[in-house]
């Protein structure tokens, strides 16, 4: 039976070494598709740090209150900020309609004077009770820092500025009051005070990702993260297009005739077209993997890094029940598929639809709820967690295996079904 089944393997490996189209599909395809995949996504997976948020800024001020708002902004690191301070306020929004800036920032003329008066006011009703003096409260000045927002920018870049603004108009107000604090404090001691500064938050952020690190190897923050895995997903099962025209072909070409004279079963035929494109699946891995290191830093991305031995060997264990459930699934469309028509069209759009629900196209945790659920019985799914545990989460054998099981059950139960139909084809 060994025999038959390595005849098998031979005979497959033959076809696809005689199919240049086939080679290029399984191989050549892939390659482009994890590069384009990568550059195209790179700006979105990149972080704010990058300056994406163009901000053109308008100080009408003049003032320190104008000054700080500015500082604060540059300080954050997330934004490039354009001067519009000659431009008039129809020019000014015009070029955020237009896009050439996603946002506006106009400080308005009174806001160091709003500033002064709400400090003054607060001040006076804290210590005039304690001094018995009774300070006129100058009135409010109304002060709004203006935000002008392009249609076309998403709600998150509009909230990134958002928040920078609030916290820097926090900062200057706290300093305001801690400044005007002072001035009391010394009228009422007599004395020559230290100034008072909050030097930072009381209470600070610690973050940690729930594995080793938080920066480094082990952490998708960029683009090659996640796309050289994914798309090395999807080129295993699209291999289906490739595996399964070739069943049908041989049907079609009356090889299939000869080979049910020969002795063997059909499980025999069916392992040993699924171990030849197991092994397809091997070298895609490896290939696409290579790409991810030293190819993708070509075009200014950054380098697939490898974790130690260990986590290799790992990776090649899913790779195998990955590219195991793909062949599988390869062989069932195979069996039910009548023409090549029908194969090419039927696996494709298979593949494609499993992997827009299963996480390869977009992070399943993104999606809506109902589409979570449903991405969640998606095969390409379990490949994808079953590649972020070995390669991002430094998960151990155990919970790799949570993953490989139902990879493993959803070939076997392909295989099952794909030899049925396979016998039902050779009685007839």
């Amino acid at each position: 039976m060994f025999t038959r089944i390595l005849a098998h393997v031979h005979k497959e490996l033959l076809l696809l070494l005689r199919d240049r189209t086939g080679l290029l599909l399984v191989y050549v395809m892939p390659i482009f598709l994890v590069s384009v995949m990568a550059v195209v996504q790179d700006a979105p997976f990149r972080d704010f740090s990058d300056k994406q948020v163009r901000v053109l800024f308008k100080d009408l001020d003049g003032g320190p209150v104008g000054e700080a708002v500015q500082r604060g902004l540059e300080a954050t690191g997330s934004f490039t900020i354009t001067s519009g301070q000659a431009l008039d306020e129809v020019e000014f929004r015009e070029r955020v309609r237009r896009g050439e800036h996603q946002i506006g920032v106009v400080v308005p003329a009174n806001a160091t004077e709003a500033v002064a008066a709400r400090s003054e006011g607060t001040m006076a009703l804290l210590f005039d009770p304690l001094t018995g003096d009774r300070t006129a409260i100058p009135a409010a000045d109304s002060a709004a820092v203006l935000m002008v927002v392009d249609p076309a920018v998403k709600h998150v870049f509009r909230e990134l500025v958002r928040s920078s603004l609030v916290r820097v108009l926090a900062g200057i107000s706290s300093e305001r009051l801690l400044a005007d604090m002072r001035v009391r404090l010394e009228a009422i001691n007599g004395d020559t005070l230290p100034p008072i500064a909050l030097g930072g938050p009381f209470v600070g952020i610690d973050q940690q990702l729930a594995a080793r690190e938080l920066t480094g190897s082990k952490v998708a923050s960029d683009t090659t993260a996640h796309n050289v895995p994914a798309w090395t997903i999807f080129a295993m099962f699209f291999t289906v297009v490739l595996l399964a025209g070739n069943m049908v072909k041989e049907r079609t070409a009356g090889c299939m005739v000869r080979l049910l004279t020969m002795p063997g079963t059909v499980a025999e035929r069916l392992i040993g077209r699924i171990t030849a494109y197991l092994m397809v699946c091997l070298t895609q891995l490896a290939i696409l993997l290579s790409v991810g290191h030293w190819v993708l830093p070509l075009f200014g991305l950054p380098p697939l890094r490898f974790g130690p031995p260990e986590d290799l060997l790992l990776l090649v264990l899913a790779a195998l029940f990955i590219g195991l459930a793909a062949t599988s699934f390869g062989v069932l469309v195979g069996s039910f598929s009548r023409t090549q028509q029908q194969s090419a069209i039927l696996g494709s759009t298979a593949v494609v639809i499993m992997s827009a629900i299963g996480g390869i196209w977009v992070p399943l945790y993104i999606m809506p709820g109902p589409m979570q659920v449903i991405g969640r019985i998606s095969p390409l799914n379990w490949s994808m967690e079953a590649f972020n545990v070995v390669m991002l989460r430094q998960g151990d054998l155990a919970e790799l295996v949570m993953y490989l099981i139902p990879l493993a059950l959803f070939a076997a139960a392909c295989l099952l079904v794909s030899i049925v139909a396979e016998r039902v084809v050779s009685s007839r």
